[in-house]
């Protein structure tokens, strides 16, 4: 023993070490066993829609803002949504693009703005959705009121090199569902 080690609850580290896991373990399982059990409770976040209902897929490509390739974007078309992604009152359409491309080392910034318009009121309206990251994804859900909807999205996708959006391109494409 080196002069002035403390030897004060050393011997008994591991040991208690190896209690508190063995509790930590057992409070894991019984915590376990009571959510599958009893359910998770009341709170939750917000449900799965198992009532939406797909309508399409739209191509709606973008010129790369860096030098790539072009920006591969899909858009699924949702309606009949029960529990819209922002927590609005139905009926909605949910509009959700993808590049589904791996992610990459540089950064895009885009701004997504969808134009509709309910072809049986006549109602018009205007979504618009910023976004950054190492692929394009975004949602955007519109609320035009029932019936059939004619509606356009604008993508704008820019680099992020220093600062946002620097050299923009712009993309259009357009659909129709019924709300």
């Amino acid at each position: 023993m080196i002069s002035g080690e403390n030897t004060v609850g050393v011997g008994n580290s591991r040991a208690r070490r190896i209690g508190w896991g063995t509790v930590a373990i057992v409070v894991g399982t019984v915590m376990g066993l009571a959510v599958t059990l009893f359910g998770t409770g009341v709170a939750a976040a917000a449900p799965a829609d198992h009532g939406a209902n797909y309508v399409t897929t739209l191509r709606c490509d973008s010129v790369n803002p860096w030098p790539a390739g072009t920006v591969k974007v899909r858009v699924d078309v949702f309606n009949e949504i029960q529990h819209p992604a922002d927590g609005l009152p139905g009926p909605v359409i949910a509009l959700i693009g993808t590049d589904r491309a791996q992610r990459v080392a540089l950064e895009y910034t885009y701004e997504v703005s969808v134009s509709w318009r309910n072809l049986r009121t006549g109602r018009t309206g205007v979504t618009t959705v910023p976004g950054r990251g190492y692929t394009v994804k975004w949602q955007v859900d519109i609320h035009p009121g029932s019936g059939p909807v004619a509606f356009t999205i604008r993508q704008k996708i820019g680099a992020l090199a220093f600062f946002p959006m620097t050299n923009p391109k712009y993309s259009t494409c357009s659909g129709r569902a019924v709300a």
